[in-house]
């Protein structure tokens, strides 16, 4: 019996007839991309030809498992989980189409200058989705970002956005989610284009009218818990088909130009969607609620009032407007808060 033959009898596989090694192309780079970073890269040890495959992974996600393992041994500063990420991020090759990275309050952080880095090597690398979730101190984001032109999907969190003067905007941007973000100063008047924005989610956000955009392909609008919103600057998209506002007791006292329910819902035509809660609803009631708009609002499908008082005469008016020029509604739902007088 020759060689080849007793390796296979022992249980040995010949290169040739390696399953794992002799993979198609097309398919390596879609399983790397659903293992954990720490795996795929445990993946060089597979064989000579699997020896650099992780190196030129598409996304690179380093969520929650990924910082347990350092938080279980106390390797979160510099020898533990910015090296690692660092050393992953050096020895990359080819384009990185998503970045996603969780930082969690308990990995402290002295300097963000290494995450830096990351963004700018991001930079040049094609960058499509950036989800970047930091729950330690917050972290301006750096320019390097804004020069990301080819960004689909920005999600942020725990971050400050305060782009270069020159900043226009991102042409390619889809879908924006951000989360305890502090718009800076330096925003001023000046106007961000996305035109090919469709999802806008802002939640508890501050300084956001300095957040100034431009986004006439709007569909799906979410504001939560952002005081200084002045929402008529995201509802100019005639394309608008669910809006959701829930802005809480931060909107008394607010000293922003108030305007009517009616003015607000003659800018969507389309709106299919509508949840809003009571203090919004209130807000709205710059002037007397008519019984009936100008333009009923026949799209309209769901409908609901989120903490809401049957006892606050202007948010009753208010959603009993809506309900009498909603012809095509089909759903209904109201959750109620129970006012309590103080003695």
């Amino acid at each position: 019996m020759d060689y080849h033959h007793t390796r296979r009898r022992r249980g040995f596989v010949t290169d040739d007839n390696d399953i794992i090694t002799n993979l198609p192309e097309d398919l390596i780079n879609p399983i790397l991309e659903r293992l954990p970073v720490k795996d795929a890269v445990r993946t060089s040890v597979l064989s000579k030809r699997w020896r650099y495959r992780w190196t030129t992974m598409r996304t690179l996600a380093f969520l929650r498992q990924f910082c347990r393992q350092f938080l279980k041994i106390g390797a979160y500063q510099h020898n533990g989980f910015t090296r690692v990420i660092s050393q992953i991020m050096i020895h990359h090759q080819g384009p990185i189409l998503q970045f996603h990275l969780h930082i969690p309050k308990e990995i402290f952080l002295d300097s963000f200058q290494k995450v830096d880095q990351w963004m700018l090597l991001l930079a040049r690398n094609n960058l499509r989705v950036l989800d970047f979730r930091n729950s330690n101190r917050i972290y301006q984001i750096p320019s390097s970002v804004f020069s990301c032109l080819e960004l689909r999907v920005l999600g942020l969190r725990g971050c400050i956005f305060n782009p270069p003067l020159e900043f226009k905007g991102f042409p390619n941007l889809q879908d924006i989610n951000l989360q305890k973000v502090i718009f800076g100063g330096k925003l001023g008047g000046t106007v961000i284009n996305m035109p090919q924005l469709k999802n806008l989610s802002l939640h508890t956000c501050v300084n956001v009218n300095n957040f100034n955009i431009v986004a006439v392909n709007l569909q799906h609008l979410l504001v939560f818990g952002c005081p200084d919103a002045m929402l008529l600057r995201f509802l100019r998209s005639k394309r608008l088909s669910a809006v959701h506002i829930c802005l809480g007791k931060s909107m008394q006292g607010l000293q922003v130009e108030r305007y009517s329910l009616a003015r607000m819902l003659s800018k969507l035509p389309k709106l299919v969607t509508f949840n809003i809660d009571g203090y919004f609803l209130k807000f709205l009631a710059a002037q007397k609620f008519p019984s009936l708009l100008p333009h009923a609002i026949i799209h309209l499908q769901g409908l609901r009032f989120q903490i809401f008082s049957f006892g606050d005469l202007d948010q009753v008016q208010g959603a009993l407007c809506i309900l009498r020029n909603s012809p095509n509604l089909k759903g209904l739902r109201v959750t109620h808060v129970q006012m309590v007088k103080r003695v």
